[in-house]
């Protein structure tokens, strides 16, 4: 079996982040591309582990209201 890559899919395992995809597990949201012992060991994908905010520790936006630009008003 071979594995179709598209341009924006990872070349390496998206649960050890080293060594190069060789295996596809489908699931409902789509494909988890990973190595095969990442995959043979049942590994989460690393991007579900750590949200995109938890990964840098960078703190969340906060909503901000914006004054008027002097001028307008």
């Amino acid at each position: 079996m071979s594995i179709n890559f598209s341009a924006t899919d990872v070349r390496a395992c998206e649960a050890c982040w080293r060594a190069p995809v060789t295996a596809v597990r489908r699931t409902e949201g789509g494909r988890d591309l990973l190595c095969r012992a990442c995959a043979e060991s049942v590994c989460p994908r690393r991007v579900d582990l750590f949200p995109p905010y938890g990964i840098y520790r960078l703190p969340r936006p906060a909503h901000r209201t914006f004054s008027p630009i002097r001028g307008d008003e």
